[in-house]
């Protein structure tokens, strides 16, 4: 609202919490920063971070990158247009050609910035409320204006000492370019838009600005040689990918929200899926309950602790009490995956690095159990566990550890097994540390003896649902995890690559290929990536999912705080609403389930935010989304799919009801985010269990799909179901239409409720494979 009426608009509290005590900001936090950028904010604000802080200056250069690289993923184009057309016309003068002007900027990509003349700053706000992709330079003799400009998007200040008339107007205009060529604000040599129009007389009044002057907009060019700039788009650090990364992922970001459902305590039936990880504060039988009745829909076991005795021991009374609930809940064994951790010390104990002190790594590879670095007068040493360390890094890489609270630059290579390198900050270093190469491909194989013995051992022999295999970098990877789980009898178990470094994030067309799914592990992400980059890589890696009809689970410190407090912060609050709105089909708990104080709070809290996250979406703008960049022609499922969301928007559809085998329907169904819930009626038990992953998907599981009418009516077993799941309320989807932002005028639902839409095969049965679409 206060960007279409033209207002600024600051996003405040709890953005960067965590940077009060810490360096880095936490997941979640960065990107609620990004966030409050996608969604239109003029401003972000510190509040303790920068008061009270240990960090304060390294807080706002923080959310300064942030920001900026937000601002990257802005699709231009389409905010320019959304703005524009609801603005209510007609427009005045001043407005219509200000509008032109920020229009040139969505028209010229390598247009180096806009030159504006505006002494009471009208002109200026309207430049800004188009939100144009370079910088505004303010041309003002007003010092109140020259002040405002540091709250409004886009707006640098060049303060004339008088106010500009027609005589000067040439001279302050060229003035005004030089200045935004020698703030780096433009190019040199690149196009300028300016928008004139002075009064003739010295004295400016608001009247005469917004009511006498007629303004005039054109184009000049900022001195100098222009060189053109590499627009590649991507996420990425290495500029080998930048030729495969020219064309941007466009992800879709639409909303529609009224008074009534920001004050409502009313939430649809949620669709969005939790996966919790199980640890010592929730693995009784008791508290494995309470997040079954909160929410949670996946088990998660983390392999990288505990061995198959303990596991066993709670995937048994996490079954147990699943069945007790006659929950479908699902299990996911998570790899440790190939890892990359510094070797043991003299006297096991810590030593104290030093910012700028000299330092020798040695890959030691697997012999760093018994390798012991050392600090001494004459130098200082460490080990780690990555044998090919000298052959996959190169001078100028940094290698960060502990979660990257080190990080040390590498200087030179002095041969296949050592480096020297700079240490970047003062840290005291203990043992067997996690390590991080930030845009190095590491050459690990993705599952390790270790895993192998996990997968085969542990996940095929009991059956479980899911495998999340860490640091998978290719699509041969995923092939590779394929055949290990075929070998055991793993071929009902779907497959999550998780996406933790550049090289994954390079090649994610080839992993979703092979893939049943992604997750989006923020955490190793974060270390690998820019921290600035990592809400870009969470949107562009969701999309590419949601159209290549894979789910999407986003993971790590979502409700970091709730480890340790019965509520989460501002920023984490919308971290998880923000990833339902980027197309997450899941959003998933670690450390506070596995480890946190309130378990079960916070599962309840992210089951409630996701549930009225849900709730501001449009199903009819992703719908016809998913269907335009989706790949032709379709499969027959995927057009019955395509077609009965869309039709469950029109008819204001309360459930959805797929008779499927194997699942295949189900999946086509999920992709397209219908607005009401999907009842999955299959006889395969793994198939009922592996909804738990998926968008809007619920199990309900019969004996036997052959000739039998599970919903050929509203009294059908299928519906009853539905309303013994309670998934059967009315669905308040329809009270606006995505048209309008006028939602006094939109029509109330039915008090009867909506339609239910079944797809099913031609005899009512499995409709995996000839699809039939019917109404109730």
């Amino acid at each position: 609202k206060c960007n279409i009426a033209g207002k600024y608009v600051i996003c405040a509290t709890q953005m960067l919490e965590s940077m009060c005590e810490n360096p880095l900001p936490t997941r979640a936090e960065m990107t609620d920063v990004a966030n409050a950028v996608f969604d239109g904010a003029d401003a972000t604000m510190l509040s303790g971070e920068t008061a009270n802080g240990a960090f304060p200056a390294k807080a706002v250069a923080t959310m300064a990158a942030i920001a900026r690289n937000a601002e990257e993923g802005v699709n231009h184009c389409q905010v320019y247009n959304f703005i524009r057309d609801f603005t209510p016309m007609p427009v005045g003068t001043i407005e219509a050609v200000v509008a032109c002007a920020s229009k040139t900027a969505v028209d010229i990509p390598d247009l180096g910035c806009i030159v504006v003349f505006s002494e009471s700053g009208y002109r200026a706000n309207l430049c800004s409320k188009y939100r144009p992709r370079c910088p505004i330079v303010v041309i003002t003799h007003n010092a109140s204006v020259v002040k405002h400009c540091n709250s409004v998007f886009g707006q640098y200040a060049y303060h004339i000492p008088e106010p500009a008339t027609w005589a000067t107007e040439t001279q302050y205009r060229q003035g005004a370019v030089e200045f935004a060529v020698a703030q780096r604000l433009c190019q040199p040599g690149a196009m300028v838009a300016v928008i004139g129009g002075v009064p003739q007389d010295v004295v400016m009044t608001k009247k005469a600005a917004s009511s006498h002057v007629i303004p005039s907009f054109g184009i000049t060019t900022a001195p100098g040689v222009f060189r053109k700039m590499a627009r590649t788009g991507s996420t990425l650090i290495n500029p080998a990918y930048a030729e495969e990364s020219a064309v941007k992922t466009i992800s879709l970001r639409s909303t529609a929200i009224s008074l009534d459902e920001v004050f409502s305590p009313a939430a649809p039936v949620r669709k969005t899926k939790i996966v919790c990880t199980m640890g010592p504060k929730c693995w009784d039988e008791q508290t494995i309950g309470e997040l079954i009745d909160a929410g949670m829909s996946v088990a998660r076991f983390n392999f990288s602790h505990g061995d198959h005795e303990a596991h066993q021991g709670v995937l048994d009374r996490v079954r147990a009490v699943a069945k007790e609930k006659n929950s479908h809940l699902a299990c996911l064994l998570d790899t440790k995956g190939p890892e990359i951790r510094t070797a043991m010390l003299r006297d096991h104990e810590p030593i104290y690095l030093e910012k700028n002190q000299p330092i020798t790594v040695e890959a030691v590879g697997d012999a760093y159990t018994e390798f012991q670095g050392y600090k001494t007068d004459e130098e200082t040493r460490i080990g780690l566990s990555y044998a090919k360390l000298c052959q996959s890094v190169r001078p100028g890489n940094k290698l960060l550890f502990a979660d990257g609270s080190l990080c040390i630059e590498v200087l030179e290579i002095l041969d296949d097994r050592n480096l020297k390198g700079r240490v970047l900050n003062d840290k005291k270093l203990g043992e067997r540390k996690n390590g991080n190469l930030p845009g190095v491909k590491v050459e690990l194989d993705v599952l390790q003896p270790k895993d192998i013995n996990d997968v085969q051992n542990f996940c095929c022999k009991n059956e479980m649902d899911f495998i999340a295999a860490s640091f998978v970098q290719t699509g041969e990877d995923v092939q590779l995890i394929r055949k290990v789980l075929d070998e055991a009898g793993g071929q009902n178990v779907q497959i999550i690559s998780k996406i933790e470094n550049e090289e994954g994030v390079a090649n994610i067309d080839a992993i979703l290929k092979y893939s049943d799914g992604i997750m989006v592990a923020r955490g190793d992400l974060g270390m690998e990536i820019p921290s600035q980059k990592v809400a870009l890589a969470q949107k562009m890696l969701i999309t590419k999912a949601n159209v290549a009809g894979r789910f999407a689970i986003c993971a790590t410190q979502m409700l970091e705080s709730m480890c340790d407090n019965p509520l989460p912060t501002r920023a984490e609050m919308l971290d998880v609403a923000n990833a339902v709105f980027d197309g997450a089909d899941a959003t998933m708990l670690s450390g506070e389930t596995a480890n946190g104080a309130f378990p079960a709070v916070a599962v309840s809290t992210m089951a409630a935010i996701n549930a009225n996250a849900e709730l501001a979406k449009t199903s009819s703008a992703s719908i016809s989304f998913l269907r335009d960049f989706t790949q032709r022609p379709f499969t027959t499922i995927e057009s019955a799919a395509a077609s009965a969301a869309m039709g469950a928007v029109d008819c204001a559809a309360e459930l959805i009801v797929v008779i499927s085998g194997k699942g295949a329907a189900a999946k086509a169904m999920s992709k397209y985010r219908p607005p009401c819930p999907i009842l999955v009626v299959t006889a395969d038990a793994a198939t009922a269990r592996q909804t738990g992953a998926y968008f809007g998907q619920y199990a309900m599981k019969v004996d036997d799909l052959t000739s039998e009418k599970f919903a050929v009516d509203r009294f059908a077993p299928a519906i009853t179901e539905a309303k013994a799941l309670k998934l059967m309320k009315e669905w308040q989807g329809m009270k606006r239409t995505p048209s309008s932002l006028d939602l006094s005028k939109q029509p109330k639902p039915q008090t009867r409720g909506g339609n239910i839409i079944v797809i099913a095969g031609p005899d009512g049965g499995d409709a995996d494979k000839h699809p039939v679409v019917s109404f109730l």
